[in-house]
């Protein structure tokens, strides 16, 4: 078990929504010049971008506080979930994350139940 079992899906208005598995996460990061997105860094240095306000809109963007925010709830929750026995999805949604517990395929695809 472990984060081979915990897998991340950003959203993303220009990007379309990406499902990765936390164990090719590299790094989770929120810059104010790219405050649109939150990135995850994954390995061989691809970077999936989640989409924290709405594309193109006055949305203020995030502060520094709840970017930062943001990226430690992902780190912290990748963290708990892989201590608990079974497949896991962790959907990035805005600023907020959801988790479920759901059989997943080696692509990332939610296995029909």
């Amino acid at each position: 078990m472990g984060m081979q079992d915990v897998w991340v899906r950003a959203q993303s208005t220009v990007y379309g929504s990406r499902t990765v598995r936390a164990d090719t996460i590299v790094q989770v990061k929120w810059e104010h010049q790219s405050s649109q997105y939150l990135t995850l860094v994954v390995k061989g240095g691809d970077e999936v971008h989640h989409q924290v306000r709405p594309y193109g809109s006055g949305a203020e963007p995030l502060t520094e506080k709840d970017g930062a925010a943001l990226a430690n709830g992902l780190l912290s929750a990748m963290a708990k979930t892989a201590a608990v026995p079974g497949s896991h999805l962790l959907v990035l949604d805005g600023t907020g994350l959801q988790w479920c517990r759901t059989a997943m395929d080696s692509t990332g695809e939610e296995l029909a139940s």
